[in-house]
């Protein structure tokens, strides 16, 4: 059932900051790394490479010290020999069984290290596994000659992404990565490798080269990650992730793990969404004794605000962990600010960092709309013509252009977890941008009773809806469920945008008026009681669920609910072009 009401909180005015245009990317300083990389079931090997190689490099044995422009792991690969930089990538092909593993000794002296620098990507192909860094506080090196009392660490720094298809496992501690760390499917199964990660020859879950083989856990500790972090599909004995840094979103989604306490998301900070779904064991606190991680953006599923956990879980074994207090494993940081765009591409920010905008800029079809996943360093902008601008470090993979359009694009929707978006035209097309955005389906082809006035993208990114002017919504993909539309209903003034609520997976819609219409999301206020200087031009909702933001076009901001909190507005001020939307940061 659709609810309208009436009730505004307030519009005021606040800074303003515009112009100027660029993506930029975010400084990566230099951390010294220890790194090896060893065939899979291997502990010793011959051969090594010459420090005065320049150019790209097969890595048979132990790598000196030196600068390569590529690495390419082969048989047994050692980093332990001083400092070494790859000015490109490094690389472990597919079928090669290749552990690269990070040792914090040169040589086995502690007063010197070895270290990598990758100035590009790594990337881990399948049967390769990772494992960089590691922390004395949080554990012990794996070349670290008093375990028990563990006193050595060692760091890593890949400018550029972590990308691993299908590996046996990725293990990377105090690290820092530039772009994103993305692990898709994968895992030595269930029950681990051979025999098992909890038999012999692995005994125990973190039981690792030298003295057991390779890992066949996957474990994310103590780093700082520019981009996104995402590990899908994953069937392992283990998966954590604890105490990281992150730039944009994190999706931990559709693991299988053999430990009943393995799926352990913990003390993150996380400055987008986090998604957490599908996960056997489901997300927990187990035995880490961690905290509950801070988002700044939504939290869903098994990671959502609302979800309650013990601290720590019951133990399946002997003797028995008595349940601790109900504990959430996920809470919300500091309520976000917003950017508004205008039609010329002008991008006002409210207690967010200005990136830069279309404003000056020679546009062959205005802008219509705007999108970003919250975290406060990217947004895209929309415009008729197909085009998207990116603005900020993570913003250039929703960037591009789709021509040969029938009909005008009037909206964009970023997908939760980073790296894509979508964009919808007027007769229900929808078009992809970036890794990471599937298409489901489109109104393109079926004739519509009105236009298609908005797209908005599922909590968990597995598929959007579309809005049209009279009401009427579209949904597309498995997580799009349909509660209901205006489809059929005489409206005071037509739709112009809509918003999913990220606590229940609902929807409203927005009309020019301000009116609110609500599906399997609460009602909070609307203004459709009041007389507006300008028409409503759209609407976002609050990261937590319990409100939402209207936004007209001369810039007003009307904030509804406890979630939603007023940082400013152009409602004051003139402007050159009116305002067509608005994103959260």
């Amino acid at each position: 059932m659709a609810t309208i009401g009436g009730r505004t909180r307030g519009d005021r005015t606040g800074p303003v900051r515009a112009e100027g245009t660029r993506i930029r990317m975010l400084p990566i300083s230099l951390i010294a790394a220890a790194f090896m990389i060893v065939p899979l079931g291997l502990v010793a090997a011959t051969g090594a490479a010459s420090a005065a190689t320049p150019g790209p490099v097969t890595c048979t044995g132990p790598l000196a010290a030196g600068t390569y422009s590529s690495v390419t792991v082969s048989g047994t690969c050692q980093i332990s020999a001083g400092q070494v930089v790859v000015t490109g990538d490094v690389t472990i092909p597919a079928g090669s069984n290749s552990v690269l593993a990070a040792y914090a000794l040169n040589g086995g002296v502690a007063s010197t290290t070895s270290g990598l620098t990758v100035d590009g990507n790594v990337n881990i192909a399948s049967g390769g596994t990772l494992i960089l860094g590691c922390k004395a506080a949080d554990g012990a090196c794996f070349d670290d000659p008093a375990p028990t009392t563990p006193t050595l660490n060692s760091s890593s720094t890949i400018q550029g992404s972590i990308n691993a298809t299908s590996p046996l496992g990725v293990v990377v501690t105090n690290s820092t990565i530039g772009g994103d760390a993305t692990q898709a499917g994968g895992g030595g199964g269930v029950a681990g490798e051979g025999p098992g990660c909890f038999a012999p020859p692995y005994p125990g879950v973190f039981n690792t080269f030298p003295g057991g083989g390779s890992p066949v856990y996957s474990d994310y500790e103590d780093n700082t990650i520019g981009g996104n972090l995402r590990i899908t599909g994953l069937n392992s004995c283990w998966l954590g992730s604890f105490r990281n840094h992150i730039g944009g979103s994190a999706t931990f989604s559709g693991n299988k793990l053999g430990d009943p306490d393995g799926s352990e998301f913990l003390t993150n900070q996380i400055a987008g969404n986090l998604l957490c779904s599908g996960n056997s064991p489901a997300a927990q606190y187990g035995d880490a004794q961690g905290t509950p991680n801070t988002v700044g953006g939504f939290a869903t599923g098994e990671c959502a605000f609302g979800v309650m956990v013990p601290n720590p879980a019951p133990s399946p074994g002997p003797p028995p962990v008595p349940a601790g207090p109900l504990t959430p494993i996920s809470k919300p940081g500091t309520p976000p600010g917003y950017w508004l765009a205008a039609k010329d591409g002008g991008v006002f920010s409210f207690n967010v960092p200005f990136l830069g905008s279309q404003g000056g800029q020679s546009l062959s079809q205005p802008i219509v709309g705007m999108g970003t996943v919250p975290g406060g360093s990217n947004y895209n902008l929309a415009d008729a013509n197909g085009a998207v601008y990116g603005h900020g470090p993570l913003a250039a993979d929703c960037a591009g252009l789709n021509a040969t359009l029938n009909k005008p694009i009037v909206g964009i929707a970023p997908v939760p977890g980073g790296n894509g978006c979508w964009t919808a035209a007027s007769d229900g097309g929808v078009f992809t941008f970036g890794s990471n955005a599937a298409f489901y389906g489109s109104a393109g082809a079926i004739h519509l009773n009105q236009p298609v006035v908005g797209i908005a993208s599922t909590p968990n990114g597995d598929g959007y809806y579309l809005a049209a002017s009279d009401g009427g919504v579209f949904t597309y993909g498995p997580g799009a469920k349909f509660y209901g539309s205006m489809g059929g209903v005489t409206l005071n003034k037509p739709v112009v945008g809509m918003a999913v609520d990220p606590a229940t997976g609902g929807y409203w819609l927005v009309a020019s008026d301000g009116g609110v219409f609500s599906f399997n999301a609460p009602f909070f206020g609307s203004t459709g009681s009041l007389k507006l200087n300008q028409p409503v031009v759209g609407m976002a909702a609050a990261p937590t669920g319990d409100g939402y933001y209207l936004v007209a076009a001369d810039g007003g901001i009307f904030t509804f609910g406890t979630g939603a909190h007023f940082q400013g507005s152009t409602g004051a001020i003139r402007l050159n072009q009116p305002v067509v939307g608005m994103a959260l940061g």
